[in-house]
Formats: structure tokens, C-alpha cells, sequence
């Protein structure tokens, strides 16, 4: 979908007006009036939400944002409230920060608030976007896509809707009975619902939803408006589960690299006690210790599975090392801006193609011919290609290290190897070779790279890709300024290295750089600029390596784990499943086989599972789950009747 932003614009009594859709944001009274009449007190809210440990609020048509603010200032004003708010927002036409801003200027009551969100108001271009307030306490995840089109692959389960689009006249796609159906897919049990329009269409369409509907007076002009809950006289097939219960919440994360450290800090700031093990001396000691690597979206004129799960991860990545940052942890690295280089002139003229195809904004990306392209990198080039100003170069070792640092009641287990994994009495226990318990806890995540596919079936062999890095001195390209990539990577210098990347070696398990690996990145290098470094002496090149654990599909493996042995013994009832059908292990969950966009996964990745474990809406749309799902494989053998 190319994301075509919302129109600053005005009716004639000063109000938000909509040029496209004919019809007004908000109640010409009043907008937080209306958003607290209609949808706060439609729901029964705050009064809902009273010590429960966790509330989700979905609502389609985010607009200005103010019921979100007017619901953020109740949460905030009430001694009684639930422990976690998530709120789910869906909007097509996103205003740009400029715009909002300009828009809430106009509600004063909101400042403190708007403020923070128009700070971290997300780059508009479509996906899931989540954004964290209070510490984590109150988080917001927009949705920039049709919600026609959106419902179906939201994996969330909703407390209370705010149905609030343009009116059922105006923009009737936004009230279908198809996509009321939808909600009812995603509503708990009596999830309350509250809107402003009477619409006949709405109430039907509601109703045969399975929600019982009531009017009640409404705001302003507004005689009367709808407001209802969820009870269906049968049972939904498929209804959102229930929230796990866990015996206690705590959990065994085996591997401190990248993937390990995300997810002990993604549990621990949901308040999770956290064992650490790790089978070597200290954190970060394989691919995760490497000097430097690039962080990038990928892009795809077709907006692949690839590109929309890369570009959800940069995204929400970036935004998770500045609250590092922030914080007060320190993070080595730079936004320095990635130039992805065409191979040929048709190359060139597809990536300038693509660009004015997917209209995303030039903060995000934009094509950047040879000329333009020399003056970011700072050094001629060979060819222009895609700007990525928000694209840089990361440490992975000081990532590591900052969110093991933010991780609170963490237990390192460094310089142990778990030999085995056993479950007994709701709990998983982790035991070293020699028999001795390491730890136990009711959920074990796997982020132990090549290594989790020993302790825990995966359906599938999984692969592993060598890659040797070179070092050059400093002086070699003291010019650079951004980091290249194409048929390799160059990175400006960090201190006193350049770093030159990367071969991908299959089957190939040498663990020190050599000098043909030396050689074929310097030739590759070739390829980019159009004069390499002077004539280095191969033979005195420094460099590391590191190995990549690669899934056969090339994707991350993210989520829960099959229970094959359940699966072989329903074997035959699995010819026609889906992954939901799929049996699990309890708590048994990985975040692995992140092959070369460690940096950028391993932090969607940690959230990822985070959400899955507490029953939190998922950060990702449900077939971006899917498509990491580690049950995938096993799905398909299962279809095939060869599990």
C-alpha cells in the first residue's frame, strides 16, 4: 500500500475537515469532550480497567490522536489503574509530526502528552509502529494500513474498541459487516465497544457479530450513540486465547549475544526475573562480538514479507536504542546514513523505479544518483542507489552490554553449557553436562544460535553461513562518511579500523580469517568504489569471523516451538492445519537463525516473544508472525503427511 498522508485542512467553524472523505475529524463542540463522553465513558472506562494487570483498547481511525491522549490522561489520573495499557490504533491517512503538532496546539489540556507523542511520532510508511510511554506501562501500536485490510492479520486481544472513522456515509468501508466480524475475531469475552454514529448498518452489522448493542445519549449534537459488548450465542472458532498464566514469571534465556540480550531486556522491563546462561565466560563472546556491522531496512517494489518484517525491525530497533541511550546506558554507535549501491545501470533504474512507486518519504529513503551519492559517502562511487539517512553502524558488543545492563533481576549464568532441557512439574530445568541444575523456570527462550536446534526439535536442519571480515587501517579511506553496501560493505572508520565485509561461506567451518577471504571482500570492494584502498599487503590484513545461523527460507525463527511428538501423534488431523492448529511446548520459545540482520531482528525479535509470553497485542501483523513462526516447518511436513 503506498501511504498517502491525511491534509492539513479546516471547515468553516476552524474544525479538523477531511478534503478527501468530505467529513470532520471530531465533534465541532469539543474533540477530548467527545473522546471522553463517547469513547472513555462508552466503555465504562476507567472504571473497567481497575486493577487489572493488563487492558487493550483497539480503535480504528487513530486521526488526531486525541482519544489515545484522552485515554493515556485517564490511566494517568486514576490510583486505580491496570497495571499495563496497550492501545492498538489503526489509520490510513497518518498526519505528518508537523501537522499534528499543529493540531494540538489547539488542546492545551493535552500538551504534557501530545508533546511526547509528537516526539516520537513514527516515519509514515505502512506497517505496525510501537511506541512505549511511562516506562513501558502505557504502549501504543499504530497501524498505518486499511483496516479492512489490517483486521484479519492483527494478533491482539481486545478489552474495548473505539470505533471512531469518518461516518458510515462518508467512508463506508470503515463500517462493513465484514470488518465488524473482524473485531469480533479479536474481542475477550464481554469486551465492551462505544461509537458515535447510530448508523442502522453499524447496529446490524454489530449485532450479527455477536455484540449485544444499546444506544445511550449522545455528545453535543449528537442525540444518541452506540455503545455495546461481546456475547455471541456460539462459540468463535478461533477466538484471541486467553492471557498465560504462569506458574511465575520467570524465565531461562540461553545465549548472551544479540538475540539473548533482547529478549532479557524486553522481559525484564515487563518484570521478569531473568537466568541468564551462557555457555562461555562472558556475554557477546561469537557473531554478536564482532567488531561493527550495518543496520539497513530492505526494500522490494512488491513490499515482500522480507521488506515489511526488515523495515518493521529497523524501525522499532532505532527506537529502542535511543531509550537505551536515553536512559543513560551507553550504546557505540552512528546514524551516519547507508548508501545501498546498484550493480549496473538497469539496476539504477529499477531502484529509482521502485522509489517512485512505494512514495515513501526521503527520511526514510530516497534514490540518490551517482553525483548525489559521491557527496554522502564522501568518495567517488561506481553507482548512486538508496539513501538510508537513518542507516549507520552498530557495535553489537555495547548493544549487548547496555541491555543486559537495563535488564533488572538478572542472573548471569556465564561459562555454562546446558547439555539438556527437561520438563517437570510446569517448569523447564536446565542441566550442565555433569548433571547439575543449572536453573528452572516455567519458560525457557532459545537464543543460542546454531545451538538451540540441539537442545529442542526444530523440523529442520539448520544452516550455518561462515563470514570473514577485513580490517583496514583508518588512513586506507579517510574520506568515508557513510556506510556502503552492495556486493559488500564498507564501514567509515570506528577508532582505528575500517571494516570491510563480508564473505558467505557455506559448510565451511573455519573459525580464522584468511587470505583469500581477504581478497575476495578487497575485490568486491572494487565493485563499490571507483579507487579501493592502495594495494594493501594481504598477508598483514586483520580481520574476524564470525557464523551465521541461517533458516532454509532465509527468515528468522521467532515464537513458540512445535511439540512434534504431538504433532506426529495428530498427524493425520494436521493435513489440512494452519499454525494455529499447531501443537507447542509450554514455554518452551526461540529467537534464532537471524543469519545477517542480527542488529536489526534480534530487537523485534526480543519483543516479539515478550509479547507472546504475556499475551500482549503483537508488535507485527499475523502473517509476519507466521513467516517466523519456528512451527513453520514442521507445518509443512505435517501437511505432507511426512512428519
Amino acid at each position: 500500500m503506498k501511504l498517502i498522508p491525511a491534509e492539513l485542512a479546516f471547515d468553516t467553524a476552524g474544525t479538523p475537515w477531511s478534503p478527501a472523505y468530505g467529513d470532520i475529524y471530531h465533534s465541532a463542540e469539543s474533540g477530548p469532550g467527545q473522546a471522553r463522553h463517547v469513547f472513555l465513558q462508552g466503555n465504562d472506562l476507567p472504571a473497567r480497567w481497575s486493577g487489572a494487570p493488563l487492558f487493550t483498547i483497539v480503535e480504528t481511525g487513530f486521526g488526531l490522536g486525541l482519544n489515545f491522549l484522552a485515554t493515556w490522561q485517564a490511566w494517568r489520573d486514576d490510583p486505580a489503574r491496570c497495571g499495563r495499557l496497550h492501545y492498538v490504533s489503526v489509520e490510513k491517512h497518518p498526519y505528518t509530526r508537523d501537522a499534528l503538532a499543529t493540531l494540538h496546539q489547539r488542546h492545551d489540556g493535552f500538551a504534557p502528552l501530545a508533546m511526547q507523542l509528537q516526539a516520537v511520532w513514527p516515519e509514515l510508511v505502512p506497517g505496525m509502529h510501537r511506541i512505549e510511554f511511562e516506562q513501558g506501562r502505557v504502549t501504543l501500536t499504530l497501524a498505518f494500513a486499511d483496516v479492512a485490510e489490517l483486521l484479519p492479520r492483527l494478533r491482539a486481544a481486545a478489552d474495548a474498541f473505539f470505533l471512531d472513522g469518518f461516518s458510515p456515509e462518508k467512508n463506508p468501508d470503515m463500517w462493513t459487516p465484514r470488518l465488524m466480524k473482524g473485531l469480533a475475531r479479536v474481542a475477550r469475552p464481554n469486551a465492551t465497544l462505544a461509537t458515535y454514529t447510530t448508523a442502522r448498518l453499524v447496529r446490524d452489522g454489530l449485532e450479527a457479530a455477536g455484540f449485544q448493542i444499546e444506544k445511550r445519549p449522545g455528545f453535543g449534537r449528537k442525540r444518541e450513540m452506540l455503545a455495546g459488548r461481546f456475547a455471541p450465542r456460539r462459540a468463535m472458532r478461533h477466538a484471541p486465547a486467553a492471557a498465560p498464566i504462569w506458574p511465575e514469571r520467570r524465565a531461562i534465556v540461553i545465549g548472551a549475544g544479540l538475540a539473548g540480550a533482547a529478549v532479557s531486556e524486553r522481559l525484564a522491563a515487563r518484570g521478569w526475573r531473568i537466568d541468564l546462561i551462557e555457555r562461555h565466560p562472558a556475554p557477546a563472546a561469537e557473531a554478536s562480538g564482532m567488531y561493527a556491522g550495518a543496520f539497513h531496512p530492505h526494500v522490494s517494489r512488491d513490499d515482500s514479507v522480507l521488506s515489511r518484517l526488515a523495515r518493521c525491525g529497523f524501525l522499532y530497533a532505532l527506537k529502542r536504542w535511543q531509550a537505551l541511550e536515553a536512559a543513560g546506558y551507553k550504546v557505540s554507535w552512528r546514524r551516519c546514513g547507508l548508501l545501498q549501491l546498484a550493480t549496473s545501470s538497469a539496476d539504477e533504474t529499477h531502484m529509482a523505479g521502485t522509489m517512485d512507486a512505494l512514495g515513501y518519504p526521503s527520511s526514510y529513503v530516497q534514490y540518490a544518483d551517482r553525483e548525489t551519492a559521491n557527496r554522502h559517502a564522501g568518495l567517488e562511487l561506481r553507482a548512486g542507489g538508496w539513501w538510508f539517512a537513518e542507516g549507520g553502524w552498530m557495535r553489537p558488543s555495547s548493544l549487548v552490554a547496555a541491555q543486559l545492563d537495563a535488564s533488572a533481576n538478572l542472573v548471569p549464568h556465564f561459562g555454562k553449557a546446558v547439555a539438556s532441557l527437561v520438563r517437570r512439574n510446569e517448569h523447564w530445568q536446565a542441566f550442565a553436562e555433569d548433571g547439575t541444575l543449572i536453573a528452572s523456570s516455567p519458560v525457557v527462550v532459545l537464543a543460542n544460535s546454531h545451538d538451540a536446534a540441539r537442545l529442542a526439535p526444530f523440523a529442520q536442519a539448520l544452516g550455518s553461513s561462515r563470514g570473514q571480515l577485513t580490517y583496514l587501517p583508518a588512513q586506507a579511506l579517510p574520506d568515508l562518511r557513510a556506510v556502503l553496501t552492495g556486493n559488500a560493505y564498507l564501514l567509515p572508520a570506528i577508532y582505528d579500523l575500517v571494516v570491510a565485509g563480508t564473505t558467505y561461506d557455506f559448510d565451511d567451518d573455519c573459525p580464522e580469517p584468511r587470505s583469500s577471504g581477504h581478497e575476495e571482500i578487497l575485490s568486491r570492494l572494487g565493485q563499490l568504489l571507483s579507487a579501493g584502498p592502495a594495494n594493501p599487503d594481504i598477508q598483514k590484513l586483520r580481520g574476524a569471523v564470525g557464523f551465521r545461523c541461517v533458516a532454509p527460507d532465509r527468515m528468522p525463527l521467532i515464537g513458540a516451538l512445535p511439540d512434534l511428538q504431538a504433532a506426529r501423534a495428530r498427524c493425520a488431523d494436521l493435513s489440512g492445519a494452519h499454525l494455529i492448529d499447531m501443537p507447542r511446548l509450554p514455554g518452551l520459545y526461540s529467537v534464532s537463525a537471524l543469519a545477517s540482520r542480527g542488529l536489526i531482528w534480534a530487537t523485534l525479535g526480543g519483543e516479539l516473544v515478550a509479547s507472546q509470553i504475556e499475551g500482549d497485542p503483537l508488535p507485527v501483523e499475523g502473517d509476519l508472525v507466521d513467516a517466523v513462526d519456528p512451527a513453520r516447518f514442521a507445518l509443512k511436513l505435517a501437511r505432507r503427511g511426512r512428519l
